[in-house]
């Protein structure tokens, strides 16, 4: 079958022939092991070890795989723990709420989210597993992020981005967002009422892993008329227990009482 991205093809050919072998490899041993054009090849090898796919050994120019591997297999294995561990904890407390739950992560610069279990009402909100929300200030889940991030980071991302509103109840003003970051960490969970999209609210609560860092947040997500700024204490209280449960099964420390 004709390649369609053959550039592509190429460069993973050549990262599975590094990872094969168990010792690095020169340029000839790399050009007879592929049929791989030298041109095309030189261009390759240039540009996984650009992106730090690869290492050029500068004492004798051999090549082997690159310490970004090591970190995107790293982040991978995390995202796949938090998932398997979480799950049980997210069928639990969905038979709590009755409503949709959601795990989401930070992945690079962006919040995804990383599992869902759709709610038993008639009117029931679904998001794709994947999806990328757009902005940190309007998502429960990205206030969780902004509260835990160190201030004078968190002021100057917010200054350069900006707070646009997404909706009309979206927060626009620092100081106001601020007083609410203060407020998550205060109760340990983050609320968002309609600030992402209209008729949708959020309770979100921290989890953390062995290293007491922030893996992600456990959530539920609700239509207005069933969840609104009334249940926020009630739902978020629920949330926060289970989360913590998960904090403990991923090695973490518990934060009730700090």
């Amino acid at each position: 079958m004709k390649s369609l991205a053959p550039a592509l093809d190429r460069g993973i050919d050549v990262i599975e022939l590094m990872a094969s072998s168990s010792e690095p490899l020169s340029f000839s041993e790399i050009q007879d092991a592929l049929p791989i054009p030298r041109a095309s090849l030189v261009r390759i090898l240039n540009i996984l070890n650009n992106r730090g796919l690869i290492d050029k050994m500068p004492e004798n120019g051999y090549y082997r795989l690159g310490m970004k591997l090591l970190y995107l297999g790293n982040s991978i294995q995390d995202k796949i723990s938090l998932r398997s561990v979480a799950f049980p904890y997210m069928q639990r407390l969905a038979q709590l709420v009755h409503e949709t739950v959601e795990l989401s992560t930070l992945d690079q610069d962006q919040v995804v989210l990383l599992d869902q279990i759709e709610g038993l009402g008639d009117v029931r909100l679904y998001s794709r597993v994947g999806a990328a929300y757009p902005y940190f200030h309007v998502t429960a889940v990205g206030k969780l992020y902004l509260a835990y991030m160190e201030p004078t980071k968190r002021r100057h991302s917010l200054q350069k981005i900006g707070l646009p509103a997404v909706t009309e109840k979206s927060i626009t003003d620092i100081e106001t967002l601020e007083r609410e970051l203060a407020d998550v960490l205060q109760n340990g969970y983050a609320c968002e009422n309609q600030e992402l999209r209209k008729g949708v609210c959020r309770v979100v609560a921290p989890v953390f892993d062995h290293n007491d860092k922030l893996a992600g947040g456990l959530g539920v997500a609700a239509p207005v008329f069933r969840m609104d700024s009334k249940d926020f204490v009630k739902v978020g209280e629920i949330v926060k227990d289970i989360a913590q449960e998960v904090t403990l099964s991923l090695g973490g420390e518990s934060k009730h009482g700090k």
